[in-house]
């Protein structure tokens, strides 16, 4: 009996998703989000390209069925790692661990002890990935700047954002690309800048140090810390002043205070002024992860608990 040959076919791609497929070829990026992929679709729909679309701005529906399209010609499909919420461009390259977080969630930066490890600031290699993100209380507030960004305050009247594509925070898996990732979540975001030739972003050396000693438990510990702003704090002291200047924590312009006058016997006007914030009798710890200690400076009111 003769054989029946059958071929299978990949599902053709409309001329809108095959212009949509060849803006996420031509990003370079390994991911692309639900909201990204929005994005992209409305910069075609505003284009002057034929493209058969009927209306001005695309809605949910339309993201939907070019969605859907896409995953049925393989284009795209769910990442391994964040389902859903990100879908791997199948052509482009893979990244590692950072880029792909940074990617997913546009506010995130590399942070704490792998910033330091980046910088060269420790010999410490660690094994998981430290990143910052947005706590959930300001997350709203920056998801409409971030829109505002994109679309503008008169379109994002008419867009309705939240009506088109989930834009919320993420929740980054334990595990991307085969490496730990540990989120430290605040309501005070740092500074951070791109990585270069990178998807990702970084805390910026300033950010750093503060970092160190706000969270000298995701850094080392704060006897490494210490350690670390002996040998390197002198290199980068204009960054360290400047982000400590901007940061709404007290306690952080006093342990820096400390390091930086008694510690490191630096002198500078800025920190100088930092010693009106002092208050006598006061509870502060150098190292928040320990309880006050005896030891204490007189200066700068501040328990020197490190161990």
């Amino acid at each position: 009996m003769p054989q029946t040959l059958t071929y299978s076919t990949k599902p053709r791609l409309t001329k809108l998703e095959a212009a949509l497929a060849e803006r996420l070829r031509a990003s370079s990026s390994p991911v692309v989000t639900p909201y990204q992929l929005f994005q992209e679709l409305r910069k075609l729909f505003e284009s002057n390209q034929k493209l058969h679309t009927r209306k001005g701005i695309p809605d949910q529906d339309d993201l939907g069925r070019r969605r859907r399209g896409l995953l049925k010609a393989g284009i795209i499909f769910p990442d391994r790692d964040y389902k859903n919420r990100a879908y791997r461009i199948l052509e482009n390259s893979d990244r590692p661990t950072e880029e792909i977080c940074c990617i997913v969630d546009r506010f995130c930066y590399v942070s704490h002890l792998s910033a330091m490890a980046r910088f060269g600031l420790t010999d410490r290699r660690p094994r998981a990935l430290h990143m910052t993100a947005p706590h959930q209380k300001i997350l709203p507030n920056l998801l409409r700047q971030a829109m505002l960004h994109d679309y503008g305050e008169h379109t994002l009247q008419t867009l309705d954002e939240h009506q088109i594509v989930s834009l919320q925070g993420v929740n980054h898996p334990k595990n991307v690309r085969g490496r730990e990732t540990i989120i430290f979540r605040t309501i005070n975001l740092g500074d951070s800048i791109p990585i270069r030739d990178s998807f990702a972003r970084i805390a910026t050396i300033g950010q750093t140090f503060v970092d160190m000693l706000e969270e000298p438990g995701i850094c080392g510990g704060m006897a490494h810390v210490l350690d670390v702003w002996r040998e390197h704090a002198g290199t980068y002291l204009d960054d360290i002043i400047t982000t400590v200047q901007n940061s709404p924590r007290t306690i952080t312009k006093i342990r820096a205070g400390y390091i930086i006058d008694e510690l490191i016997g630096m002198k500078d006007e800025r920190v100088e002024r930092w010693k009106n914030l002092a208050q006598r009798g006061s509870s502060r710890v150098l190292d928040p992860t320990r309880p006050f200690a005896p030891q204490y400076s007189e200066k700068w009111m501040i328990s020197l608990n490190v161990a």
